[in-house]
């Protein structure tokens, strides 16, 4: 028997229509017995002569039992091309097409050399065994078809460039094989601080990847509005409840995991939490293991109260943060932890690049190409003290023509003078906006971090300020307006005991224009009265 499936079949696109024209070129998939001699190899892609049993059959789907001898006008239309049928003696052949939901997706060939011909009846078995092989085939097709969709809807889903950081060098590898729900993040926090994070969902194809990506961008959401990590996981563990599939299996079925860090370079502190995910490797500048008890928390989605409980170490710079998913682990089988040491001593080299160390790893574990895996390095920095200028005053409204004088000084020194005067109005209003509506003493800090300046101020009151637009006849309430007017981006972040409010300025953008005040109008415009 010989199979024969159409060339652009086995392309994930959609199948022509039946019937087949008759130059549909065709590959050859199969063929026995193996020794046998043969037209065409095994690959081999091109069409049939015309006419011969093979077009007619593409061309009205119907099987043919056909008669060989060298008498047969059709065999003259490639006599080299079927002369092994006559070298192997082959007197009688039969010619189904593969058909699946009116498509056509090849030929299925039989050959009869021995004494007793084919007969009528050994047609139905024939159509049997080409349904048979065309439902297999249809179905190969539809799963190849997913299984690109959501492989390419995976990568697409993942974040893109990641930007470099202050406070860590990155670098990752994300193997998508399985076409399944793993992901990876690093987002860029308030305060130079960065979130790496790294998950998978249950399942594979399409549904997975989407929910995957659904779970990342609600990470990175509840991320950025400075979440606590414990606080940031309670949250996710409720999005993941409630996304469509998840919440209509039964409880008890999470729907992913993960592992979410937050690294500050100012304070060189780490704080880890996970969801049912392995916890982070943690390798010292010296290449040596620290030790870190990170509690394995739920997986997210399963439902229920749910407390993620983190934990907090300070690293030193240089220390190496190695998230990865279980499909990095499995190569080594059940033995997680035997995986765990021996990836551990791969990245305890400090003399290779990070990105060359994430290929080292993927050699070294060999994880299955029936799995999805993620690796995801970074290495830590501090800020140097230089870059950092940190006050406390007294929450008195004397000290706000203070707060701006230590500003304009700690500018001059780092020769930011063009952006002076915009960084002394926002520091005002915000230390302003402390001491009048806050509580305790006032903390002012400023960070240089590359091309961009930050101003945080911080007090003991943990209610929330909101933007408010004031009237024409307000005498006050546009403190956070001007902020908002004068700098990239500004919020909240919040802890156990205080809040702090920060705002970021471009330095790349030049000095920031005073912002027009909300719902004035120009004096000269009014008419005389």
């Amino acid at each position: 028997p010989a199979g024969r499936g159409l060339e652009r079949y086995g392309r994930p696109g959609p199948p022509s229509p039946a019937p087949s024209p008759a130059d549909a070129p065709l590959r050859r998939v199969a063929f026995a017995p193996e020794g046998a001699e043969r037209s065409r190899n095994d690959g081999d892609s091109r069409p049939f002569p015309f006419p011969t049993p093979f077009t007619q059959v593409l061309n009205d789907l119907r099987p043919r039992l056909v008669r060989v001898s060298p008498d047969e006008p059709w065999l003259a239309t490639a006599p080299e091309g079927f002369a092994p049928l006559l070298r192997a003696r082959v007197h009688s052949m039969i010619v189904v097409a593969l058909t699946a939901r009116d498509t056509v997706l090849g030929l299925l060939t039989l050959y009869r050399n021995r004494t007793d011909s084919f007969e009528p009846a050994d047609l139905d078995v024939a159509r049997q065994a080409a349904s048979t092989t065309a439902a297999h085939l249809d179905n190969a097709r539809s799963y190849l078809r997913e299984h690109t969709v959501a492989t390419a809807l995976q990568r697409r889903l993942q974040p893109g460039n990641v930007p470099e950081l202050s406070a860590v060098e990155t670098a990752h590898v994300y193997l998508p094989e399985n076409a399944g729900g793993t992901w990876f993040d690093v987002v860029p926090l308030s305060g130079a601080r960065v979130a790496l994070a790294v998950g998978d969902v249950l399942g594979q194809g399409v549904e997975a990847a989407a929910t995957m990506g659904q779970l990342r961008v609600a990470l990175r959401t509840l991320a950025l509005q400075d979440l606590e990590t414990d606080d940031l996981l309670a949250r996710l563990d409720e999005v993941a409840a409630q996304l469509p599939g998840v919440s209509a299996v039964p409880d008890g079925s999470p729907a992913g995991r993960c592992a979410v860090t937050v690294y500050d370079p100012v304070s060189r502190q780490c704080v880890m939490v996970r969801a049912g995910h392995p916890a982070p490797l943690v390798i010292g500048p010296d290449g040596s293991p620290i030790e870190v008890e990170v509690p394995e928390g739920p997986p997210l989605g399963a439902g229920g109260e749910r407390v993620y409980a983190p934990a907090v170490v300070e690293l030193p710079p240089g220390t190496l943060l190695a998230h990865c998913t279980e499909g990095l682990l499995a190569a080594g089988g059940s033995d997680r932890a035997a995986a765990t040491r021996r990836l551990t001593q791969v990245l305890s080299s400090t003399t290779q690049p990070l990105r060359e160390l994430c290929d080292t790893a993927v050699y070294a574990m060999a994880p299955s190409r029936h799995d999805d895996a993620v690796l995801l390095l970074a290495r830590t920095r501090a800020l140097p003290p230089e870059q950092i200028a940190d006050w406390t005053l007294p929450a008195d409204v004397s000290v706000v023509s203070t707060a701006r004088r230590l500003v304009e000084r700690q500018l001059a020194a780092w020769h930011l003078d063009e952006v002076a005067f915009t960084t002394e109005l926002v520091a005002t209003e915000l230390v302003t906006n402390a001491i009048l509506y806050g509580t305790g003493p006032v903390r002012l800090r400023l960070i240089h971090d590359r091309d961009r300046l930050l101003c945080e101020v911080t007090d003991a009151n943990s209610a929330s300020p909101h933007l408010r637009h004031a009237r024409d006849s307000d005498e006050g309430g546009r403190g956070l307006y001007i902020v908002m007017k004068l700098t990239r981006r500004w919020g909240v972040r919040h802890n156990r005991k205080d809040k702090t409010i920060w705002a970021e300025q471009r330095l790349d953008d030049g000095p920031a224009e005073p912002p027009a005040p909300p719902g004035g109008f120009d004096i000269e415009t009014v008419p005389e009265l």
